[in-house]
């Protein structure tokens, strides 16, 4: 049993390794890109701020994964453990392609395939509500980032004094990234932590504390590419086009912690990119954009297949 705790452990680390490699590109990719804050600055606001959010309003969409999805008594630690792999595994390969894709659908896909493995009583409806969720968030981000674009692109027209404009633009930078990081931190570091506090080897709070600082470490080490992805790729970004990004997924992810729905921070960003891209008239590269969105559509379904075989590979070693 103490090598399944461990394994557990090591695993839950490895997730948030993960979303803090490729997810936190969601959080500050814009800022780095817009050439407003270093990767050093913009890794450490993201560690402040995860860790406040996870700890602080974590809790809740750490119960929908763990609990929502396949109900707990059918989810064991080795059960958890596999989901959990099935989903770090296709994240990494995407983090190495450079691919902002949701890790909060390669979780998600995971426990949905361990259930399945397993015959238990899928609950669709609450699946229902997060692939809903999924669609809608970055729809919204769009909109909110072309009207906050908009609107402070008319306010920063008014301002006349140059160090006052440069004096805005880094402070609405921090802020707009530590919104996100705060909601990053509450949402996402339950992908890495919700199957081990379903399966009853976690409080929320610790989870939150193990999640987070694993998470800051991986942004530490591993996110430049995707960061590189999300703030230059998409389309051209300057001060207010990164800051209305920024807040724009902040507030989507925002309003879907609130209903405890696992959105994607990967999705919500994007969005956000795309509504400033078109507001400013610089455009989108639409075929990065649909590679990202392939890569949407194939994480849940991916996570599913890697989920099922590597349960199949516990039977036959005997680890289950």
């Amino acid at each position: 049993m103490e090598a399944v705790m461990l394994a557990a452990v090591a695993i839950g680390f490895y997730i948030a390794w993960n979303i803090g490699a490729n997810d936190s590109a969601n959080a500050m990719g814009t800022a780095i890109g817009a050439g407003l804050l270093s990767f050093r600055q913009a890794t450490l606001t993201i560690t402040v701020f995860v860790m406040l959010g996870a700890y602080l309003k974590g809790s809740k969409v750490m119960k929908t994964i763990g609990k929502g999805i396949v109900p707990p008594e059918y989810l064991s630690l080795e059960l958890a453990i596999i989901a959990l792999l099935a989903a770090g595994v296709w994240v990494t390969i995407a983090t190495i392609k450079g691919l902002p894709v949701s890790t909060t659908q390669a979780i998600v896909g995971g426990v949905v395939g361990v259930g399945i493995a397993i015959s238990a009583p899928i609950k669709w409806e609450t699946l229902i509500k997060i692939g809903a969720a999924w669609i809608i968030s970055p729809i919204l981000a769009a909109i909110f980032g072309l009207i906050l674009f908009k609107f402070y692109g008319r306010i920063v027209n008014r301002i006349k004094s140059l160090k006052r404009i440069e004096f805005l633009y880094k402070w609405l930078a921090v802020l707009g990234g530590s919104y996100m990081a705060f909601n990053f931190g509450a949402n996402e570091v339950a992908n890495a932590t919700g199957p081990l506090v379903g399966a009853g080897f976690f409080d929320p709070k610790t989870a939150g504390m193990f999640g987070a600082l694993s998470l800051a470490l991986g942004a530490l080490t591993f996110s430049y590419a995707v960061m590189y992805t999300v703030g230059r790729k998409i389309t051209s970004l300057g001060p207010i086009s990164a800051f209305s990004a920024q807040f724009s997924s902040a507030i989507a992810v925002s309003l879907a912690n609130m209903f405890g729905l696992p959105v994607s921070s990967s999705q919500a960003i994007v969005g956000g990119v795309i509504g400033v891209g078109l507001a400013s008239g610089r455009g989108i590269e639409k075929e990065v954009v649909r590679e990202i969105a392939v890569g949407w559509i194939a994480t849940p379904t991916t996570a599913i297949v890697i989920s099922l075989a590597m349960f199949k590979v516990f039977q036959f070693v005997g680890l289950l």
